[in-house]
């Protein structure tokens, strides 16, 4: 029952803390707020949550409940137990827990501590020139075609700031703050433990910084360095505080913002293991509607994350990062989810970590977040190239595909891997080639690459069908073992399946101790039911 799921977990002394429980809630029939809150109060008195509709609509199917000063992390197995309780007694088609999400996956393994991100990172490298990516992803010779001159990124972040390689770049009309609150998406640099400011001006950066580069990487014009599309204009949503600490339920209505504003192209150089459904809605919209999307396949957490992990699904597009001689960056995420890669390692861009640093800053920063922006701004060239969204669109629409298949189609068709991935499949098709990319010609019929509608009623896939996509993608034996009776575990199955890969991931770096790979924990009643399923429990490590 609810009440006794709800009775088991732990409250905070402070009521007002920050540290807040939010499940989401999926209905197949639209449902109004206030109608869930009574029916919530009726089931849990007293407890008083904050019932939010994912998409600000009077009535939806996709919600957030939020329980104050109830921490999620820590008793992870009494709020999964909480969500089922109330998905059967509300009769919603999904509960999903919303749980902390970090591109890093030291976030999951470590102890919270700074040191805990080392996992997570490489040695930084001053690789000169500072343009040296150009000429790996052939974007001087792609500009003789188009500089993005009219093409849109929409940049769901921190925000952006004043630095001085934004000159030009930042589209003030539009902006939306899903924070602070408000229409200026500029980054207040919250600092402190789990936080990472600046990160939105690093990604703006690499998207548009005003400039040129040679076939050499020598970079000239406005700044030190120079974006992908350096004509294009960036749109900032400042949808979260950090790219270490976050919740997704900001970013489906980021999403519809940025479609809502005439994005042509969506940035996300964010990601975890939380599988949230209203993203996913929010992405399937955007696709409907032509946008491309292009999304980070995640830093240290072994597989591609959320929302990256939809790409297979035909919504958006899964970027893995590559060092200089392009090989896998040894702490991206990879696998079949993977659409293709590009330069994610000692990639020069704008830093600005706090208001009093200063606005001429530049580093060789590192992750999947420079490959994933890098990628955006090619995809700004090709939209440029091709007239624009609405253009786009319309052939889209007469060839009976979508724009972002048509993205992949002409991003990968015909790619060879490298040499040196020795055939690997586990980076996409292969390197970003922005040149390739914009003398490729549109496909008149559909590509393979098209979104195809879930079978259920609520227009986006299931947990559970979620998590057979993960299983048959990165541990097939697994899915052997899995059958209907799992079904309401698995968004307890799906985040201990993460939460285990990056313990992996990290204990064969030898930078963890005893204390952080003891078991992950898991509801009692899980337990016992993978108990007598060998593949299932060795691949979750729930024991």
């Amino acid at each position: 029952m609810p009440a006794e799921a709800f009775a088991a977990l732990q409250r905070l002394p402070d009521l007002d803390a920050e540290e807040s429980l939010i499940v989401e809630l999926v209905f197949d029939a639209p449902r109004t707020p206030q109608d869930l809150a009574a029916a919530l109060t009726a089931l849990l008195p007293g407890a008083a949550p904050l019932v939010t509709p994912a998409f600000e609509e009077e009535a939806d199917r996709f919600f957030f409940v939020t329980f104050p000063g109830i921490p999620a992390e820590g008793q992870e197995p009494q709020v999964f137990a909480f969500a089922r309780a109330l998905k059967e007694a509300l009769g919603a088609s999904d509960a999903n827990p919303v749980l902390r999400d970090s591109l890093y996956g030291a976030a999951a393994v470590g102890d919270g501590t700074t040191e805990s991100f080392s996992l997570c990172e490489t040695p930084r490298t001053d690789i000169r020139p500072f343009g040296w990516v150009h000429p790996v992803i052939r974007t001087p010779q792609a500009w003789a075609l188009s500089r993005g001159r009219g093409a849109t990124v929409a940049v769901i972040d921190t925000g952006h700031s004043t630095h001085q390689e934004l000159w030009d770049v930042i589209r003030s009309a539009g902006q939306k703050n899903y924070v602070e609150g408000g229409t200026d998406a500029s980054d207040r640099f919250v600092t402190g433990l789990m936080k990472h400011p600046g990160h939105g001006t690093l990604v703006c950066s690499v998207i548009a910084s005003r400039g040129t580069a040679d076939a050499g990487g020598e970079t000239g014009g406005h700044g030190a360095i120079t974006g992908a599309a350096p004509e294009a204009k960036v749109l900032p949503i400042r949808a979260i505080k950090s790219v270490i600490n976050f919740n997704q339920t900001t970013i489906g209505p980021a999403i519809a913002h940025a479609v809502a504003q005439g994005a042509d192209v969506i940035a996300m150089a964010l990601g975890g293991p939380t599988r949230v459904a209203a993203t996913e809605k929010a992405l399937r919209d955007a696709v409907a509607e032509g946008v491309v999307i292009c999304c980070a396949a995640g830093n240290c957490w072994p597989w591609v994350v959320f929302p990256a992990a939809y790409a297979p699904q035909g919504i958006c597009t899964a970027v893995a990062a590559l060092t200089q001689s392009l090989t896998p960056w040894g702490k991206t995420g990879s696998g079949p989810a993977v659409t293709l890669s590009a330069p994610g390692e000692n990639v020069w861009g704008a830093a600005k970590n706090a208001a009093s640093d200063p606005d001429n800053g530049i580093r060789a920063a590192q992750g999947t977040t420079l490959a994933t922006s890098l990628t955006a701004g090619c995809a700004a060239l090709w939209v440029a190239r091709h007239g624009g969204r609405a253009a786009l669109k319309a052939k889209a629409d007469a060839a009976g595909t979508t724009v972002q298949a048509m993205f992949v189609h002409c991003a990968t068709h015909g790619m060879v891997k490298p040499p040196v991935w020795n055939g690997s499949t586990s980076l996409g098709a292969g390197v970003l080639d922005a040149e390739r990319l914009l003398n490729a010609a549109l496909p008149t019929a559909a590509t393979g690459h098209e979104a195809a509608t879930p079978p259920v009623a609520a227009g986006v896939q299931s947990t559970d069908m979620v998590l057979q996509e993960h299983l048959a993608a990165n541990a097939p034996q697994a899915l052997d073992d899995y059958g209907p009776d799992l079904a309401d575990y698995a968004p307890e199955m799906l985040w201990l399946s993460y939460r285990h890969g990056a313990r992996g991931r990290a204990a064969e770096a030898g930078a963890v101790t005893e204390a952080i790979l003891k078991p992950d924990p898991a509801s009692p009643d899980l337990a016992a039911k993978l108990a007598a399923r060998p593949a299932l429990s060795g691949h979750l490590g729930v024991f």
